[in-house]
């Protein structure tokens, strides 16, 4: 734990270390193998504090402790917890460099720590009052010696024993390392590699890993017993392979047996017939085109939402700035300035169904990142924390007084409740629902889904509620009272010639929802509008089936009144097949975002 070498070789790498001890320590037990999870750990067990100063995990990652950090230090009579045992519960963690940055280290003494993981290499100081972490270039060869044993002279001089030996060996193997930490010096015995001194500090052992492709080793030298000791471990490679094999089987049971993730013109299909019985009825394929008269198409398709938060009351809809596909980043940050707008926001497509590409946004280069990749006109909205997200249903036949909500559909948002043990993405392939997220929360999240959450905390992952981002939908249509439909009713009735339609709302509390107070309209959709209570994962497919014939009906009898009561045409079949047609190749625009 107080000289360490780094060495890339053609066929992996070999990290070696030597340890120096005062001789009443006890010596160390032969590599010790242990369990964790998946995979297995091995390192020789200190007997005095049970930790260690190097160990090898099956899979690939590895780690060495030295003694000190920059300097040499003054040592107090009394620390909390040995290094040793820190060093263990950081590479015992599934991600070691999240560890040694949540670690609290006050009352430990002093130590650095090299971590190759995931074939990265990285340097961890702790130099009594503050972290410091260093990416390192695992392409090179690298030295380390402790701080507490020698000084920066020193340390300067092994360095350069371990230079000229480099450039003086052409073909280095593993034999010939552990050679260079067993000779190299200048003959001075305080100070040689292996080294032994007045006050009864000496080198007790060297011990080496190699980590080659799906097989690493690691053999540790007893020199006080001249003994050898030897681990091999490999890489779970086939069980890997059969773990992603069997995620994905997973994954298409959980599409194939539940049907509120089939395809939407596999549940849809049954219907269509029924859609051309209405349609026959009002002579028009496209019968809906007169539900929300004012609204282009109905609110079905190519509607901007823009246009849309227009006839919203200010208190109830976010703020939001309409930027060009084109803007600068100059442009976009006096929008938001002239706004008052505060990051987080939210970002989305001003045209857009089905939550694609909504996006939250941390700071102003996401917000130019994002604005770069859009090739659309798109939102921006301030973000609103309200913690109750739901859609009301809601429809009024023409000439009625008061309109109806059919149905209440409340969102559990995408969040994990740690265990103290798992990782994020070992949590998410516990639940079916998250499972069928993990690749696109890999792309958004990368290695913090690594970070092991404490007992009950939460993390929030995807904060909208969106079935297709994995938000859980739940029937809670029991919540529609008089009072409640009053409040929507009064809104709906501010949208102009607005008859049938889905509200997307966040609000505090069901109690201040009733009362019209502390609600934000996040989308209010029109004829293309799912009653999305349908979605409750405890409700069977002819349940949904017979919600969908039910608000199918409404929708052709609201439409149909309108054209009568207001003289309009139905739309015929060739605009609406050019609709769908540019409705379409606008999908695929920003789906190309």
């Amino acid at each position: 734990m107080c000289t360490v070498s780094y060495l890339p070789l053609s066929t992996g790498i070999v990290l070696t270390s030597n340890r120096d001890e005062h001789t009443n320590r006890p010596i160390a037990f032969a590599p010790h193998v242990e369990e964790l999870g998946e995979l297995k750990l091995t390192y020789p067990k200190d007997p005095k504090s049970g930790g260690s100063w190097i160990a090898l995990k099956s899979n690939g990652d590895a780690a060495v402790l030295l003694n000190g950090a920059f300097e040499k230090h003054e040592k107090q009579a009394n620390y909390r917890m040995s290094r040793g045992l820190i060093f263990l519960e950081v590479i015992k963690s599934p991600a070691p460099l999240r560890c040694f940055e949540a670690l609290d280290l006050s009352e430990i003494e002093n130590f650095t720590l090299i971590i190759f993981c995931r074939s990265k290499l990285y340097e961890c100081r702790w130099d009594g009052s503050q972290k410091h972490l260093l990416a390192k270039d695992e392409k090179v060869a690298h030295l380390w010696s402790s701080a507490t044993l020698y000084n920066e002279t020193v340390r300067n001089e092994r360095a350069q024993w371990f230079a000229d030996w480099l450039k003086n060996e052409t073909d280095i193997h593993p034999p010939q390392i552990i050679e260079f930490h067993r000779s190299a010096g200048s003959g001075d015995t305080e100070n040689n590699l292996v080294m032994k001194r007045k006050d009864g500090i000496s080198t007790f052992s060297i011990t080496s890993i190699q980590i080659t492709g799906s097989v690493s080793r690691l053999s540790h030298f007893d020199l006080k017993n001249d003994a050898v000791y030897h681990q091999q471990l490999t890489k779970k490679t086939v069980a890997f392979f059969w773990e992603k094999r069997l995620l994905t089987l997973r994954m298409i049971m959980i599409r194939t047996l539940h049907w509120e993730y089939w395809p939407m013109h596999v549940f849809y299909a049954p219907m269509y017939f029924y859609w051309v019985y209405l349609s026959f009825k009002a002579r028009s394929l496209f019968f809906f085109s007169a539900a929300n008269p004012l609204r282009k198409h109905a609110g079905f398709a190519l509607e901007k939402k823009s246009e849309v938060y227009a006839h919203i009351p200010p208190l109830h809809y976010p703020k939001t700035v309409l930027c060009p596909a084109e803007i600068t980043a100059t442009e976009l940050k006096m929008k938001i300035d002239t706004q008052g707008l505060q990051f987080p926001l939210i970002a989305k497509p001003d045209m857009g169904e089905r939550g694609v590409k909504v996006a939250q946004i941390n700071t102003l280069v996401d917000l130019v990142t994002y604005s770069r990749k859009s090739k659309t006109d798109f939102l921006v909205q301030e973000f609103i924390d309200y913690p109750l997200e739901a859609g009301i249903f809601y429809y009024r036949i023409p000439g009625e007084l008061t309109g109806t909500i059919s149905g209440i559909v409340g969102k559990e948002l995408l969040t994990v409740t740690g265990d103290g043990i798992s990782t994020i993405t070992r949590l998410l392939k516990k639940e079916g629902r998250f499972l069928l997220q993990l690749s696109s929360l890999e792309r958004m999240y990368g290695k913090e889904l690594d970070t092991i959450l404490a007992k009950n905390e939460q993390k929030l992952l995807v904060p909208y509620g969106n079935h297709c981002r994995g938000a859980k939908f739940i029937d809670v249509s029991f919540k529609i009272t008089e009072q409640l439909t009053k409040v929507v009713d009064s809104l709906c009735k501010q949208l102009p010639e607005f008859y049938f339609g889905r509200l997307d709302i966040k609000f505090n509390s069901w109690e201040d929802l009733y009362e019209g107070k502390n609600f934000s309209v996040i989308e209010c959709n029109g004829a293309a509008s799912e009653p999305a209570h349908i979605y409750d994962p405890t409700h069977s497919i002819f349940y949904a089936w017979r919600e969908i014939i039910h608000h199918w009906n409404v929708l052709y009898k609201i439409s149909t009144i309108n054209a009568t009561r207001l003289q309009l045409n139905l739309m015929g079949t060739a605009e609406g097949l050019k609709m769908l047609s540019k409705h379409s190749a606008y999908l695929k625009k920003i789906n190309a975002i």
